[in-house]
């Protein structure tokens, strides 16, 4: 029987759909990357959950088949690599769209009305309701631009159109015709969208590629009362200069999801008034963690029993 061991503790449930066709291994605690190391020579699959999947995982693990992340993102996985070792990569990206979109769209409206803030005040004792102020912005007729048209940045564009926003885009690759006359939005070069919008939502996976996309001259040509909110990878934006940016007052705002040294948090962007910061919680609503496991785990078992899944980040492992 194949074996697939899990990284961290997880719904019994989840399991159910494949009692009697796999051997799982589920701590009763998270195991660290040492403990994974030590056990993972035997497993066929690997889920993996807050831990790694690096060249020493997938050298020990001498019978791995696939590796799973619970996450769209797989930046925790050398993949390339895996993909030389003939290792499926498997990822969850369907199940985590409509609860990374609503803390988006959450992060935009508490970024541009000061909710974070006004709460803080308020909990010392500050009665800041001054009649005429404009520390914060309405969102209904103001322009969002999404950065990163994929699914997510698509559930983002519904939502905010909702809320009466215009919404433009960028992606390194255009959608067609129809899918922009589906979504009401418009597409523009980068620099246009930097200029045009007053707040800006990135939707991009981390890659090394993406390392700093977002720079001290993006900032330089953002509206100088525009917000930047960051629910995708921390490391794509230079936190030293998106600091500079709030602080010097280049920019308005910002909330974020994802930092760049996780679970650090810059110290110069922590104490700023202007920031709402959230712990890389997009997903994290029960039901969707489960979903996310779901999603993941089919992934995986698909694989070891000979399978394509939709959610195989490296195809090429599939001999033709």
């Amino acid at each position: 029987m194949r074996k697939i061991l899990i990284s961290q503790p997880i719904p019994a449930g989840c399991l159910e759909p494949y009692d009697g066709l796999f051997e799982f291994t589920v701590p009763q605690k998270p195991l660290t990357y040492e403990e994974v190391l030590a056990k993972i020579e035997d497993y066929h699959g690997y889920m993996i959950i807050n831990n790694k999947g690096d060249q020493n995982i997938l050298d020990q693990g001498k019978s791995l088949q696939a590796v799973g992340n619970l996450g769209v993102g797989y930046d925790n996985i050398d993949w390339r690599y895996a993909t030389q070792k003939g290792v499926a990569v498997i990822n969850t990206p369907s199940t985590v769209t409509d609860a990374t979109a609503e803390l988006t769209i959450a992060l935009i409206i508490s970024s541009m009305r000061g909710i974070a803030r006004c709460d803080r005040e308020l909990r010392q004792n500050i009665w800041n309701s001054p009649v005429f102020s404009d520390q914060d912005t309405e969102l209904a007729g103001r322009t969002l631009g999404i950065w990163g048209f994929g699914r997510i940045g698509k559930r983002v564009c519904v939502k905010a159109r909702g809320l009466g926003m215009k919404v433009i885009y960028y992606d390194q690759y255009r959608a067609a015709e129809e899918v922009e006359k589906e979504y009401g939005v418009t597409y523009r070069e980068l620099d246009e969208l930097l200029a045009e919008s007053d707040c800006i939502t990135l939707h991009m996976p981390y890659t090394p590629e993406n390392y700093h996309l977002v720079t001290a001259d993006t900032f330089k040509k953002m509206k100088t009362r525009a917000y930047l909110v960051n629910a995708a990878r921390g490391p794509v934006v230079d936190e030293e200069a998106l600091a500079d940016a709030l602080i010097h007052g280049e920019i308005k705002g910002a909330g974020l999801d994802v930092y760049e040294h996780e679970p650090t948090v810059n110290p110069r962007i922590l104490v700023l008034d202007n920031v709402t910061l959230t712990p890389h919680v997009a997903s994290c609503t029960l039901q969707t963690r489960i979903d996310m496991c779901n999603e993941a785990l089919r992934g995986i078992t698909d694989i070891l029993s000979g399978k394509v899944p939709y959610n195989l980040v490296n195809p090429e492992v599939i001999k033709k």
